[in-house]
């Protein structure tokens, strides 16, 4: 029976292939990435180009417009000659006449109730809407890309706890087979080694299956393909340095993206409202034409005609429609107002809950790491008591599970602790 568990024992000792290890990135560098590749950023980019357009255009109201334009055409009117009863004069039959004309024309709003400077407020309103949407998605894609960088960082600490333990399982086993052969162990402390490292591998192998799933979507959220691993950084330092909450809540209600999102919706909507009271005004305008006209009848010798027109429009009962965009204009700066609100008592409640479980996080981090040195030391009396044969491999292997057990809480406190700084930072729109 001992000879036949030496031929076992390099079965289960062998290690599995180690494969080729992915490329690595920092946290910031994968922020980094991630903007550049996150559709909801892109979009907000966008917007922010579209909205700083959409302002030039609102204040290019103030200006003249511009236009040419130009015709031509050839008309054939078929029959005999005749006199024209007006003019007494001869008219050819089956005459055929040509024509050209072009020439310029301008406009210029003059008075408009003042709906151009309305129109100028609600523009730079969604400008500062976008800037705080891009802002925000920004924060939003650093959040996610730090919580799957987080989630990549993790699996690859755990999975190296699974490798001690598997070390620590390997060693138990050899004890276990020397004692065997001396006599000093029974044929089922060997077994329970061998069922202990196998279960040590088979949790490695889980381990590192979820590491690989981490890795990939870390490696989607870059905008790459196969697995990124998650290089050691400083910034995964945890604890850190305490927080100065009192300043943090503060400046999360006045800056915050959202804030500040919702706060330049409700300037947008002020804006409509005073473009929507400009009916109430009358609208004066100005226009000009310089054209040039010419046929065939004149050999297209052109001539010119020149125009000049004022223009007023008043519009003194138009069955309501003023006052039904008003009041819809109306409506929605109370509503953006009502989400200003909320906004603001919604990041107060997140920063609430981040800081209680970043505190709470903290504060297994310490115990945890306690736990690690206390199951350290209870491991290593633990094996020399079982190598000299004063406690079973049952509560050897119990020590070991605990050992287990400690260092995979210290690396979960340690993440938790990061990923609700990380929420902290998203709230804020900036790094603390």
């Amino acid at each position: 029976m001992i000879r036949s568990w030496k031929w076992a024992v390099p079965v289960f000792l062998a290690a599995p292939a180690l494969a080729q290890a992915p490329p690595e990135v920092t946290l910031s560098d994968a922020v980094a990435l991630a903007a550049r590749t996150d559709p909801n950023v892109v979009q907000a980019r966008g917007n922010v180009h579209t909205t700083g357009i959409g302002v030039r255009a609102a204040r290019s109201r103030f200006l003249p417009s511009l236009s040419f334009g130009g015709s031509g055409g050839s008309s054939f009117s078929e029959g005999p000659e005749r006199f024209d009863p007006i003019t007494n004069q001869l008219i050819s039959g089956n005459s055929q006449n040509q024509a050209v004309n072009f020439g310029f024309n301008t406009e210029v709003e003059l008075f408009t109730g003042f709906r151009r400077g309305g129109a100028i407020k609600e523009a730079q309103g969604r400008e500062a809407v976008a800037d705080a949407s891009l802002v925000e998605a920004l924060s939003t894609s650093a959040l996610q890309t730090s919580n799957d960088f987080f989630s990549a960082r993790q699996g690859r600490e755990l999975v190296e706890a699974r490798r001690r333990s598997v070390a620590r399982a390997e060693i138990q086993l050899q004890i276990a087979i020397a004692r065997l052969q001396t006599r000093a162990a029974t044929v089922s402390d060997s077994l329970r080694a061998v069922v202990q490292l196998g279960e040590a591998r088979l949790s490695l192998a889980t381990e590192e299956a979820q590491l690989a799933r981490s890795e990939a979507s870390l490696a989607r959220r870059l905008g790459l393909s196969g697995r990124i691993a998650a290089a050691a950084d400083s910034a995964l330092t945890a604890p850190g340095p305490a927080l100065d909450t009192t300043a943090i809540r503060a400046e999360a209600l006045s800056r915050a993206p959202a804030v500040r999102r919702t706060e330049a919706s409700v300037q947008a909507a002020l804006g409509s409202v005073s473009a929507a009271k400009a009916d109430w005004w009358p609208q004066l305008s100005l226009g000009a034409s310089y054209n040039y006209n010419g046929s065939n009848a004149t050999s297209y010798e052109l001539f010119n005609s020149r125009n000049a027109t004022i223009s007023l429009r008043w519009p003194l009962f138009n069955r309501f429609q003023r006052e039904q965009q008003i009041a819809q204009s109306q409506a929605s700066v109370d509503t953006e107002r009502a989400r200003y609100e909320d906004a603001r008592r919604l990041v107060e409640s997140d920063l609430t809950t981040q800081f209680a479980a970043l505190d709470a996080a903290q504060q297994r981090i310490d115990l945890a790491q306690l736990s690690v040195r206390a199951a350290q030391a209870d491991v290593a009396v633990a094996v020399e008591r079982y190598r000299l044969g004063s406690i079973n491999i049952t509560e050897l292997n119990a020590a070991e599970s605990g050992l287990t057990r400690a260092e995979e809480s210290a690396v979960t406190a340690r993440f938790d602790y990061l990923r609700a700084k990380a929420q902290i930072e998203a709230i804020l729109g900036r790094r603390v």
